[in-house]
């Protein structure tokens, strides 16, 4: 009896062997079989996701080649049209009086009106995927150069300029080394000239006789008079060279700045013979733009020779023959800040002030303490803002507006602000 029990739990547990076997193999084949095919189905999700992220990486180059093209658009009108101003000029144009310039209140005009609102991002559709884009490296640069600089007689910024050099007016020679040596020099046209005794814009650095080097000024009490005794260093060490008299002084400023757009304000300090003299420098200047020549601004005088002069005789028909050379492009500073300054200042006039004003005179209330005829900063702030609007007029900046929908952007940015 027992021993067919035995017997009979030993088929049993063949049978569940020989039953259980087969069953492990086929469950490890179709666990195998199931994992090969989510292997497949990974590697087609795989296929199809790398498919969609080359799409979409493809579309996203596409897409910031749309974007790069746009602005190169953008800027090549601004390179064309408006790639910066640059402003001629002495130390009113420098502007010392409050540390205030007219270039400074013009840049910021500039800035203001255009720069600040451009948004190259208005050009796209928001909803074909643009909206989440960063917009931040694409920004409009429109500058403002001051090349004002100290109690300058015309020819000496012309000088800085580079369309009337400043000549050798004695031979030396340059040393094999760095160190200075002393120079004589002047205007090609022969006047005297003083650069660097108020600033040293646009000079440095200079060439010549094909050597680079640096112009610099000190005082020498046993050479000083009229003028300033100068210096000049090379850059490297080289061969001693010996300069004849006559030889040009190339400044930094001579090939840079023709494509902007000019502001002329020289002659408060003289060196013309007169007023037609005067009207010819300010041409010979104006005609070292290469672009856009006919688009320019030149500023009338306040004062000659450094000095205050009443009755207005004299500027009256200065200011006559200025219209009749430049038309609109002429900015009769003195008239404007003797009819319309004080109330665009908001400065109720002083006794003082209107004596000046009777006698043709700025106010005196725009006149620095200074001692000299340079111009507080509420005068240069009125200046700047002329030069601007009287740009703004004559079209200097109606292709930036239109092309870079300026003025669009501008209305959107208001009416966002008032809603």
């Amino acid at each position: 009896m027992w021993d067919n029990s035995g017997k009979k739990r030993k088929l049993v547990n063949v049978l569940l062997i020989i039953i259980t076997i087969p069953l492990i193999i086929w469950l490890v084949i179709a666990i195998r079989e199931a994992q090969e095919k989510m292997n497949s189905e990974d590697s087609v999700l795989m296929e199809v996701y790398q498919q969609q992220q080359q799409e979409q990486t493809q579309a996203r180059k596409k897409e910031d080649q749309k974007i790069v093209l746009e602005y190169q658009k953008d800027m090549e009108t601004v390179q064309k049209y408006l790639p910066g101003i640059i402003c001629w000029g002495d130390i009113l144009t420098k502007g010392t009086s409050g540390n205030v310039s007219f270039p400074d209140v013009l840049q910021d005009m500039i800035d203001e009106n255009l720069c600040d609102v451009y948004q190259l991002s208005k050009a796209f559709d928001d909803t074909a995927g643009f909206s989440k884009y960063d917009w931040s490296t694409f920004k409009l640069k429109i500058p403002v150069v001051n090349m004002g600089s100290g109690d300058e007689n015309s020819y000496t910024v012309l000088g800085r300029s580079g369309v009337v050099p400043f000549v050798i007016d004695k031979e030396f020679t340059i040393p094999a080394g760095t160190e200075k040596v002393g120079i004589l020099i002047r205007s090609e046209s022969g006047s005297d000239v003083t650069p660097m005794t108020g600033g040293s814009e646009g000079i440095n650095n200079v060439f010549i006789d094909g050597i680079e080097g640096e112009l610099s000024i000190e005082a020498d009490a046993q050479r000083y008079t009229s003028s300033s005794y100068y210096y000049f260093n090379r850059i490297k060490p080289g061969k001693e060279v010996t300069v004849p008299k006559g030889t040009k002084i190339i400044t930094d400023a001579t090939d840079k700045y023709k494509d902007y757009i000019h502001v002329v304000w020289i002659g408060t300090y003289g060196n013309y013979k007169d007023t037609n003299d005067l009207i010819e420098q300010i041409k010979t200047l104006l005609a070292r733009q290469t672009n856009n020549s006919d688009r320019y601004i030149v500023l009338g005088l306040c004062s000659s020779n450094g000095k205050w002069y009443f009755g207005g005789t004299y500027f009256d028909i200065m200011d006559s023959a200025m219209i009749q050379a430049f038309g609109d492009r002429y900015i009769n500073v003195r008239k404007y800040l003797i009819s319309d300054g004080c109330v665009d200042a908001g400065i109720e006039p002083t006794s003082s002030d209107r004596k000046y004003m009777e006698s043709g005179v700025i106010p005196a209330s725009f006149q620095s303490n200074s001692g000299n005829s340079e111009l507080t900063a509420s005068a240069y702030e009125l200046i700047g803002n002329l030069v601007f609007d009287r740009m703004d007029k004559l079209g200097y900046f109606d292709e930036v507006r239109e092309e870079l929908k300026i003025d669009k952007n501008a209305a959107e940015l208001l009416k966002a602000q008032t809603q």
